[in-house]
């Protein structure tokens, strides 16, 4: 048996596979979904039980989606059934949106994101489990000699966060309001 060498040409180009611009990282995230009833899963992330209410089959293609797309990495996504099955796969985010070249040019810095500043107001008097509105006070008005009202709003008024705060019981109608400080 002999051995030939072939002689290959500088000048041949080869196929090159295109980059992906997705990163795989060494452990992938996890999304759990296990089925709590016929009609509502839990949902846990990474081994952390999302603190939201279990949620229903027709809102799993959605919850998913969006975790998979914060991600931004091939996810483990596993369903565990009432019956012991269970059902894994492994996704990967959408594609990102072509850039339309009509975009403001992306700036080379990325922009600092601002950390909230949490105030609580708490109040006493509602009915358990009923809709309270948190309004912020713009300005007073003073009602006429027939006891109406009267307020405007320019729609293109900023608000900012000082002043009051009403909480107001839709139900009961319980009102509290509170100074910001």
């Amino acid at each position: 048996m002999t051995l030939r060498r072939r002689r290959q040409n500088s000048n041949q180009t080869h196929p090159v596979a295109p980059k992906s611009r997705l990163v795989v990282p060494a452990v992938l995230p996890q999304i759990l979904l296990e089925a709590v009833n016929a009609d509502t899963l839990v949902v846990t992330v990474n081994g952390n039980r999302l603190a939201a209410t279990p949620i229903r089959r027709d809102e799993i293609t959605a919850t998913v989606t969006e975790l998979v797309g914060r991600f931004g990495s091939p996810t483990r996504v596993e369903v565990r059934e009432m019956d012991g099955s269970v059902h894994a796969d492994i996704l990967t985010p959408p594609a990102p949106e072509p850039r339309s070249p009509f975009a403001p040019p992306e700036d080379a810095a990325p922009a600092l994101v601002a950390l909230p500043s949490l105030l609580e107001f708490t109040a006493d008097g509602f009915v358990p489990g009923e809709d309270v509105a948190l309004a912020l006070i713009l300005r007073h008005s003073s009602a006429d000699p027939t006891g109406a009202a009267r307020a405007l709003v320019d729609r293109g008024e900023i608000p900012r966060v000082r002043g009051e705060v009403i909480l107001l019981g839709r139900i009961s109608g319980t009102a509290s309001v509170q100074r910001i400080d």
